[in-house]
C-alpha cells in the first residue's frame, strides 16, 4: 500500500501491442483485459518508454475501460525513479521476465523506502541471447520478494536450470520461481461463430492452428506420416480434410511440399494464412479434432491447445514442453510420445553466430514424435463419441482453471504471498553489477569533476531567468530530472558565491546534482576560477 493506504499496481510495460497477431500479443492483453475487468487495486501506473507507447496504451484504455481512467497514470519512464521515492507500491509486474526485471529490482533497492514484489512472464525461452538476459536476475540484491513467473511446468524447470547453470559462475542470489499459466478467454468460445465458406461439410475436419513452420513451431512432415499410416492400414482418407490456419513464414518450395505429399497419400489439404481472429474462431468450432505436435523450444505454453479446449475440442498434441500441463491424456485430449537425442555441444556454442531461425531448426530436428503412436491417436480420434467426451472434457477443465478471471486472481494471491515474504536489511543498495556505472567508467572523459571546494556563482543570465525576463529551455526526455523549483532556490542561494559542498547541502541528493550540473551547462550559474 501507498502512504494513504492505497493499493498501487505498476509496470513497465504497455501489455497491449496492435499489429500482427503473435501468441505473446494475445496473452499480455489478455492479462490487462482480465486484470482491468477484476479490477482488484486502487490504482495502475504504467511506466513506459514513449509518447507514442503511452498515446496508444490511452487511447485503448479510454476506448475499451472507461471506468478506470480516475485510476490510470501513465507516466514517461524518466519519472520512475521519482515515483518508487514517493509512492508504496503493491507490486510491480511485468509482460517477461528477460528485459527489465533485474535493474528494476536494483532501482527499487536504491531509492524505494518499501522493497515491493516484482514479478515478470515467461514466454518464449529459447533464444541464444537470452543467457544475458538471464545474467541481470543474478545477483546479491535479490529478495524474497522478487519472483519469475512460469506458465508451465517445463517453463518452470528450463528457468531453474539456467539460473543454476548461470550461479555457477555469477556468485549472487536468485529469485523464486512460481507456475501460474496463460489463460484464455472461456466465454468467447461459447458461441458458435458464422461457419467459413469452402470447407467441407461432410469430412472430418481436422485442423492445425498456429504458425505453419518447422523453423518456429512445428514440423508437419510427421503429422502427414501419420495420416499416410492411417492409409496403409486401409483407412478411406478420402473422409478428412486437414486445415492448417496460420502465418506462413517459409518457402513456397516448402508449402509446396506439403501439398504435393498430401495429395500423393490421397488426404485433402486447405491452408487458410493468417486468419482473422473472427475466421480463426469459425475454423476452430466447425474442427472436428484439434491437433498440435510441437517439437520446438520456442514454444512454452501452447495458447491455442488452450483455446481448443475453451471450444470443447478434443485435442491430439505432442507430449512436449506446456502441452503436457494443458491436455490430461486418454481424457482431454492424446499425448503423442516424443523424444529428443540430447543437444551436443556444438549447437550451443553456434547458436550466437546463427539466424534464430536456423538454430531452432537444428533443435527442433532433434525432437521425434513417434508417428506410430500418432497413427493410433489419429485411429481413436475416428470415434465421434469419444471426440465428443473428450471435447465436454476439455471445455470444463479449460473453465475450471484457465479462466482469464481465475488466473488474476492467482496472481493476485502471490503478489500478497510475496509481499509477506520476510526481506533480510539489504546488502545491496549499489548498483547492479550488470549496468554500466557511468560515473566510474567514464570519469576520465572531461576535464575535472564537480567538487566540494568548487565556488559557484549567479551568472546574469541565471538572474534573468530568475526574473522571468528569460526563460530556461529543457529538452524532451530530460523533464523528470531538472527541478525547476528547486533552480530558482539554487539561483537565489548562489547569488553570492557559494561553495558547492554549501549548496549541496542545502537540499542533498540527486536532484540538486542533475539541476546543478544543468544550470552550470545553460549558464544560469558560473564556476569561479
Amino acid at each position: 500500500m501507498n502512504n494513504n493506504g492505497h493499493s498501487i499496481w505498476g509496470t513497465l510495460d504497455p501489455f497491449f501491442e496492435p499489429g500482427p497477431i503473435l501468441g505473446r500479443k494475445v496473452a499480455n492483453q489478455g492479462f490487462l483485459d482480465a486484470l482491468l475487468r477484476v479490477d482488484p487495486f486502487d490504482g495502475y501506473h504504467f511506466f513506459l518508454s514513449d509518447k507514442t507507447t503511452r498515446q496508444t496504451l490511452g487511447n485503448y484504455l479510454q476506448r475499451v475501460y472507461p471506468q478506470i481512467l480516475p485510476k490510470l497514470a501513465l507516466f514517461p519512464r524518466t519519472a520512475l525513479a521519482s515515483q518508487l521515492a514517493t509512492t508504496r507500491y503493491h507490486c510491480f509486474h511485468l509482460s517477461d521476465c528477460l528485459t527489465s526485471q533485474g535493474y528494476l529490482a536494483a532501482l527499487r533497492n536504491r531509492v524505494s523506502q518499501y522493497i515491493f514484489p516484482i514479478t515478470g512472464v515467461t514466454h518464449t525461452l529459447s533464444y541464444a541471447r537470452y543467457g544475458s538476459a538471464f545474467a541481470q536476475h543474478i545477483w546479491a540484491g535479490v529478495t524474497p520478494r522478487d519472483c519469475i513467473v512460469a506458465t508451465s511446468q517445463a517453463g518452470q524447470r528450463a528457468v531453474h536450470e539456467e539460473l543454476m547453470h548461470l550461479s555457477r559462475v555469477i556468485q549472487g542470489k536468485i529469485p523464486q520461481t512460481r507456475i501460474i499459466p496463460l489463460g484464455v478467454w472461456c466465454d468467447n468460445f461459447a458461441v458458435t461463430p458464422t461457419a467459413v465458406a469452402d470447407l467441407p461439410d461432410q469430412k472430418i475436419i481436422f485442423l492445425v492452428l498456429g504458425r505453419i513452420s518447422p523453423y518456429s513451431k512445428m514440423d508437419l512432415l510427421p503429422l502427414l506420416r501419420g495420416f499416410q499410416r492411417l492409409g496403409q492400414q486401409g483407412v478411406d482418407l478420402g473422409q478428412f480434410c486437414l486445415v492448417l490456419a496460420g502465418s506462413t513464414d517459409e518457402s513456397l518450395a516448402w508449402s509446396g511440399a506439403l501439398y504435393n505429399l498430401a495429395a500423393n497419400i490421397g488426404l485433402q489439404l486447405m491452408v487458410i494464412k493468417a486468419p482473422q481472429e473472427e475466421t480463426k474462431n469459425a475454423v476452430l468450432h466447425r474442427a472436428d479434432v484439434v491437433i498440435s505436435l510441437a517439437d520446438n523450444p520456442q514454444e512454452t505454453f501452447g495458447l491455442t491447445v488452450l483455446e481448443a479446449a475453451a471450444a470443447g475440442k478434443p485435442i491430439i498434441v505432442s507430449d512436449y514442453s506446456g502441452y503436457r500441463d494443458l491436455v490430461i491424456h486418454n481424457q482431454t485430449g492424446i499425448r503423442v510420445l516424443t523424444i529428443d537425442g540430447g543437444i551436443e555441444d556444438l549447437v550451443s556454442l553456434m547458436a550466437p553466430l546463427l539466424y534464430d531461425s536456423i538454430y531452432h531448426l537444428w533443435l527442433a530436428q532433434d525432437v521425434a514424435v513417434d508417428v506410430g503412436d500418432l497413427a493410433q491417436a489419429l485411429t481413436r480420434m475416428l470415434d465421434p463419441g469419444m471426440r465428443k467426451s473428450m471435447g465436454e472434457r476439455a471445455r470444463t477443465r479449460a473453465r475450471q482453471l484457465y479462466d482469464w478471471p481465475g488466473i488474476i486472481q492467482k496472481y493476485c494471491a502471490l503478489w500478497t504471498e510475496l509481499n509477506n515474504e520476510p526481506v533480510p536489511e539489504q546488502e545491496a543498495r549499489t548498483i547492479h553489477p550488470l549496468a554500466m556505472d557511468y560515473a566510474t567508467i567514464f570519469q576520465g572523459y572531461a576535464g575535472e569533476r564537480l567538487q566540494y571546494s568548487h565556488i559557484v556563482h549567479t551568472t546574469a543570465l541565471g538572474w534573468a531567468i530568475y526574473k522571468k525576463q528569460d526563460f530556461p529551455i529543457i529538452y524532451a526526455g530530460i523533464e523528470e530530472c531538472i527541478d525547476l523549483e528547486l533552480m530558482r532556490c539554487i539561483l537565489v542561494w548562489a547569488r553570492k558565491s557559494i561553495s558547492w559542498e554549501e549548496l549541496y547541502a542545502h537540499r542533498p541528493g540527486g536532484a540538486m546534482r542533475r539541476t546543478t550540473m544543468w544550470m552550470l551547462k545553460n549558464d544560469f550559474l558560473g564556476i569561479c576560477r
